[in-house]
């Protein structure tokens, strides 16, 4: 098994120290294979990229299953001038009764659609202008599509990730992104990434750190690509497709995967390793505290959140000149919730747009003033169930904005970015910004049976690589199918990231303490089945294991293996284990990996966490 190793203490020079814990294979620097080392001249680049999907077809509004007051302000209207959202009807896909809807012997059916898409054995549900989306007759028409999707009775459409299946995309109400952020100081490069994308597979990843490799130039020792978790963008992994029989098909557009997304965030970290420049860099952590319970609803006991939000500015070393800044904070972007059918990064948008530009109440008089360059967003402890759903923040003009509505994104995500430049003003600079990383492999068993089901020769929704497991046999004790993935640690000097493949739970980074609940219970008495905190996991937990300064989770960090369910509260249904779920907050159970998954992760991070340098 491969590893790399963090030390602490970096100097060009120095002997290679004997470390503490369980030494690690390979480390960097001091390690085989990484005679590198940090000679104090710390440099910074940022880069963003668009990786907005492009060329897809939309879907009729009259099709969707939803209307009203249950979809949002940018919503489509159908015929009737009623907003129209959601998942397609059921019978979307073997209804012929023609684009509108209407069928001989219904009531107000006065004949066949004069476009002739009444009884023609094409599906109705959506426009077939192509992937231009732009249909005969349009203004901006200009023929049919060069690679013949307009008019082929095939939908090339794209599907909403994060909460259902069969909710097509209608159109995009902000651009989702690839953003990167490249530090270097020496030999040593290190790129952190975060996509706006609900998750990436490991293999997904490999292939990104291959693709910057192809481009032989601007490529880092070492890559970290994080989600944001945006549950309303387009399926990245293969789960949310359109259900026409018993299983779903596949949601994920490969050819947009390959050459969009994975190419855009290659394209990011070159851009930002080539643009990168001497930097001084300031970090601060300021807290939410009570604020928390605005913006956070905790969906499982025991009420914990980390309520920490960082913030990192770099900046030119001569001159001053703004080149961005990271933010990173725990909760689910999905305030949209699953009614949504256009693509965005949820409140992520207005984080990162108030601390570049700043933050304005309606009238235009300023609220917090932005410090430009580009900011770039990574998601924190989410699991657990952190969600922006049925939270009520108060937006800078002072009102609550209703649930699933953009206007509530950009409260959420306006609280966040008020916090971040708030906490720059009395940020602390990094007088030496050494840097280390490391990252440890391991694997882990698929128990969940459905997501077996899900990787299966014909049915293959999640294409991730299977380890230990001949496809060829059934599923026995000796034959269960692996996956692999990586655990990290980044150090910028007092700060020091870990990287967790999943969702990781906060009380596995803060711990239990009633600091974290804000004044809310701790347990939901009307909980039927509460978890038993007597049999919670002692201290130290995995932000004191960290150490540093200014310790930060990166959720969903070089892979996404569901929720990391703490061991002493993992229950599953006593007959339908994985399928449904067990009385009392028992969902996230069935979106994980299976019970061996969180002390086989915890395991090897306390492992990585572990090794020090002597002194």
């Amino acid at each position: 098994m491969r590893v790399l190793l963090l030390l602490s203490l970096l100097a060009i020079g120095c002997p290679k120290p004997m470390g503490t814990g369980t030494p690690p294979e390979t480390f960097c620097p001091y390690g085989p294979g990484c005679e590198k080392g940090n000679d104090g001249v710390f440099k910074a680049g940022i880069a963003a990229v668009k990786v907005t999907p492009t060329g897809f077809e939309q879907p009729r509004p009259d099709f969707l299953d939803r209307q009203g007051a249950a979809c949002n302000e940018a919503a489509p209207r159908g015929a009737d001038g009623e907003k129209r959202c959601g998942k397609l009807t059921t019978a979307a896909f073997s209804e012929d009764c023609g684009a509108d809807r209407r069928c001989p012997g219904v009531a107000g059916y006065t004949g066949p659609d004069a476009d002739g898409s009444e009884g023609d054995g094409k599906p109705d549900f959506f426009f077939d202008c192509g992937r231009d989306r732009r249909c005969p007759g349009a203004p901006d028409y200009a023929g049919p599509d060069a690679d013949g999707s307009e008019g082929d009775g095939r939908f090339q459409g794209l599907w909403m990730a994060g909460f259902g299946n069969s909710a097509p995309v209608y159109d995009v109400h902000d651009d989702v992104w690839a953003r990167a952020v490249v530090v270097q100081n020496g030999d040593i490069s290190i790129a952190l990434v975060s996509v706006d994308a609900v998750g990436l597979f490991r293999d997904d990843v490999e292939r990104i750190r291959a693709r910057i490799v192809k481009r032989a130039q601007g490529v880092p020792d070492y890559v970290l690509v994080s989600s944001t978790h945006t549950h309303e963008s387009v399926d990245t992994m293969g789960q949310w497709g359109p259900i026409k029989g018993l299983l779903p098909e596949r949601g994920v557009d490969d050819a947009w995967l390959r050459d969009g997304l994975i190419e855009g965030v290659a394209q990011a970290v070159s851009d930002a390793m080539l643009s990168s420049k001497p930097a001084r860099v300031r970090a601060a952590q300021p807290r939410l505290g009570a604020k928390t319970l605005q913006v956070i609803k905790d969906t499982r006991d025991p009420f914990i959140s980390d309520d920490t939000v960082t913030v990192i500015e770099f900046t030119e070393a001569q001159g001053g000149a703004m080149i961005g800044t990271l933010v990173a904070w725990g909760n689910h972007p999905e305030t949209l919730a699953g009614t949504n059918n256009s693509i965005s990064s949820d409140f992520v948008w207005a984080t990162r747009e108030g601390v570049e530009k700043g933050v304005f109440k309606a009238d235009g008089s300023l609220v917090a003033r932005g410090v430009g360059g580009t900011c770039v967003y990574f998601s924190g402890a989410v699991g657990g169930l952190m969600t922006s759903l049925g939270a009520k923040p108060t937006s800078v003009d002072g009102d609550v904005p209703a649930d699933r509505t953009i206007a509530k994104t950009k409260a959420v995500g306006e609280l966040i970015a008020i916090a971040a430049l708030e906490g720059l003003a009395s940020a602390t600079e990094e007088k030496a910004p050494n840097l280390a990383f490391g990252a440890q492999t391991l694997k882990l068993p698929v128990d969940n049976e459905t997501f077996r089901l899900l990787t299966l020769p014909g049915v293959e929704l999640l294409r991730r690589t299977l380890h230990d497991f001949d496809r060829n046999k059934g599923v026995t004790a000796d034959n269960i199918p692996h996956v692999l993935t990586e655990v990290s640690k980044v150090q910028l000097g007092g700060v020091r990231f870990v990287g967790v493949p999943g969702e990781l739970f906060p009380e596995s980074a803060v711990g239990f303490d009633a600091e974290y609940a804000f004044g809310a219970a701790l347990i939901d008495p009307t909980n039927p089945a509460p978890p038993d905190l007597s049999k919670a996991p002692a201290a130290p937990y995995l932000k004191a294991m960290l150490g540093g300064d200014k310790p930060v989770v990166l959720g969903l960090a070089n892979d996404e293996n569901g929720y990391l369910v703490p061991e002493y509260d993992y229950v599953l249904h006593p007959t339908r284990p994985y399928s449904e779920q067990a009385p009392g907050d028992h969902y996230e159970e069935t979106n994980s990996l299976g019970p061996r998954t969180t002390p086989l992760v915890m395991g090897a991070l306390k492992a990585l966490l572990a090794w020090e340098p002597a002194p």
